[in-house]
This record gives C-alpha cells, structure tokens and sequence, in this order.
C-alpha cells in the first residue's frame, strides 16, 4: 500500500507541509515549495497525528498539531515547520478537542482545552478565542476544519459536520467538491474525498487524498505522490514520496519534550 498524504497550505505564501503516513503508525512532515517543487524532509513520528486538527501558519514558519502515543498520552504541539519538535506543548489525556490553528502568522489559536501560557514569548501570541469555532474531533459538534478551508479560499455548500461539503472553484468553470468518508479502506478514520466537476456539470469520483488549487492549476495527492494538472491535460509528477523509510533526525533548534 502506498503511503497515505495529506497536505496543509499555507495562506499567504507558496509553502506547505505533507504529512506523509506509512508504513503502519509512522508519519513524516514534509516541506514543499509550492512554487519550486522543492521538497525537504523534516522529521518522522511514531504515533497518530490528527491532520484535520492541524494548521501551518500563513507564513509557513510554524506548524500547529494534534498527536499522540495511544492511551492517556496525547498533546498539542506548535513547531517550526517542516519540524515537530516542539516549542510548545500542552498535554492531555484523551482525544476529546486538542490542536489548533493560526489566526494570523505567530497567532495561535487552541482547539478546546489548553492554556496559552506554553506558548514562547516573543514568537508565538494567543489568538482570540473566538477565532475559529472549536470542535472535538475537527468536525464534531463544531467547524473547525471547515473554517480552516474557507480561509484558504473554499466554499461551504452545505451540511455540518461530516456531512460538509465544501467547493473550490476553477478558473473558467468547473469546480473540486469535497466531502468526507468515515472508515474508508485503506484510509484514516476521517479521509477526505474530492469529485471533479467539468464546466457541463459531469461528474468524475477521483482517488485523491488531498486537492487545492495553486496559480490556476490543480494540484493533488494521489498513490504516494504529489501531482499537478490543467483540467482535461496528463498530470505532471512534483514529486513521488513512496520511497522513504523512518530515520531519526534532530530539528535545528531545542524543542520541548513530550
């Protein structure tokens, strides 16, 4: 099975991080120049990160986190992108709410429970509470991950929840919907899904794991890569990330221990 990709943009700027999963519990972050196809390895992770409670702020600079070891061992965490070792940290012992986003760059906004008080001074501020709306899971009884994508340029169509859809128009016509599926095979617990949508209206169901727009063309996740397209043109290769294996790699700053 190929690894399984997910990417956070960043709004202001060409830079974004993969969170590449696989094999079994390993997650590597993964910077990408959006503009320069340029790709760089930050570090791997033995655990569960919760990609749609995750953020990178609208610089790229730093990254916002839920993630954890199993059991009672779960955390919050803000890094400096494309790394995960963190600068601030806050705990918890259960699933229930955790993450956050980046009202602003260096603005940190805490899904749920958490004090701001772990965040370094002088790099990192609290962001109003009534940023984003919170939510237990990133859908459950709130919004956040919609919010996240309607910042990024996406419509909410309809439905709450899980049974969101959000739309990203294309230049011309057409557009990408996206919805979400509960225990797809092969995928998270939460997976996203993506239907492309022609100027006439046809529908085509697409195998992708993630999908935005970038200087008026597509660009997607597919099959252990990244890949970029014009609608009704052969997608061109960025960059496949398949052949990696988990390495220990040391983040260029001193983090705090988890």
């Amino acid at each position: 099975m190929p690894p399984r990709l997910h990417v956070l943009t960043a709004r202001d700027c060409a830079a974004a991080l993969v969170l590449r999963r696989g094999p079994g519990r390993w997650v590597a972050a993964i910077g990408w120049d959006r503009d320069s196809a340029g790709i760089s390895l930050g570090q791997w992770f033995h655990g569960r990160i919760y990609e749609h409670r995750c953020d990178l702020s609208p610089d790229g600079r730093h990254f916002i986190s839920f993630a954890g070891k199993g059991g009672t061992r779960w955390w919050t965490a803000v890094s400096r992108a494309p790394w995960l070792t963190a600068i601030a940290l806050v705990p918890q012992d259960s699933t229930w709410g955790g993450g956050g986003a980046f009202a602003a760059p260096g603005q940190v906004w805490l899904n749920g429970s958490g004090s701001s008080d772990a965040l370094p001074r002088g790099e990192l501020h609290p962001a109003p509470p009534d940023a984003f709306p919170h939510s237990t899971d990133g859908f459950h009884t709130g919004g956040t991950y919609a919010a996240l994508m309607q910042a990024r340029g996406w419509r909410h169509l309809g439905g709450a929840s899980y049974d969101a859809v959000l739309c990203r128009d294309l230049p011309g016509a057409g557009r990408i919907e996206l919805s979400f599926a509960l225990r797809a095979p092969g995928r998270a617990i939460v997976s996203n899904r993506y239907t492309l949508i022609d100027a006439d209206g046809a529908r085509k169901q697409t195998g992708w794991e993630w999908a935005d727009l970038w200087r008026g063309r597509i660009q997607y996740a597919e099959n252990g890569a990244l890949w970029d397209m014009v609608p009704g043109a052969p997608p061109r290769l960025i960059a496949d990330l398949s052949g990696l294996s988990p390495s220990r790699r040391r983040a260029p700053y001193d983090g705090v221990a988890a």
